[in-house]
């Protein structure tokens, strides 16, 4: 079965309710993950150019859409606001400056940005509030480690780490078969905990806020968990 078919498929059998998306250069493709509202995996692919992976989400018709990526340049300072803010509760990521042009390293971001702009029509950029409706930014990371309460512990590899937080959310990580299957899922995860209304953002909206999803950020650093993830 092809891969339009496929989503076209799933759509009609009906029950998406969110969907992860994690970026990568355009070498190494997309990977988008659907969760229907009982979190059951309602589709898993990889490999997806950005046209291919909107053209899945505008199929499946989700109720939101969270993207593993920054959606827009800094216009702050050599980072985001929304990176700032998690870097106070020890969550570390990239940092996004301004625009620095063709950049090798900063390509991936773009593809990001391409993927937020074909979704805009149907799924315009969350900037706060409620979620239904938008496409939102997410970093896996984040989420990851705000509904563990706790970093990562170092004994802890990443992947078995986000793989543990998506089984005890009840999602079968076990059906996801890349580490980059397991970050859009918790994309997707985010998502639909946002539904419900137990999220927050970080962030200034003039130049993007994230998704997270607890309702409050802690005012304090996170603890580093204990080694005992499966």
């Amino acid at each position: 079965m092809s891969l339009f078919r496929e989503a076209n498929r799933a759509a009609y059998a009906g029950g998406a309710a969110s969907a992860g998306i994690d970026v990568a250069e355009p070498r190494k493709g997309l990977d988008l993950v659907v969760l229907g509202r009982d979190r059951n995996i309602l589709l898993s692919r990889g490999r997806l150019t950005p046209e291919e992976a909107a053209y899945i989400a505008l199929s499946m018709r989700p109720t939101v859409v969270c993207i593993d990526s920054p959606s827009g340049w800094s216009t702050s300072g050599r980072s985001r606001s929304a990176e700032r803010l998690l870097a106070r509760v020890g969550i570390q990521s990239y940092r996004t400056g301004a625009d620095p042009g063709d950049h090798p390293f900063y390509r991936w971001m773009r593809v990001g940005f391409e993927v937020f702009a074909r979704l805009s029509t149907a799924y315009p950029l969350y900037r706060g509030g409620p979620v239904a409706g938008t496409a939102a930014e997410i970093f896996p990371h984040a989420s990851a480690c705000l509904l563990a309460g706790a970093l990562r512990p170092r004994a802890v590899s990443k992947h078995r780490f986000r793989r543990t937080i998506l089984e005890q959310a009840g999602v079968r990580e076990d059906q996801l078969e890349t580490g980059d299957r397991v970050d859009a899922a918790l994309g997707a995860l985010t998502g639909l905990i946002a539904l419900d209304g137990a999220h927050s953002a970080v962030g200034d909206p003039s130049e993007g806020v994230i998704l997270l999803p607890v309702a409050r950020v802690p005012d304090q650093p996170l603890p580093r968990g204990r080694a005992t993830l499966r």
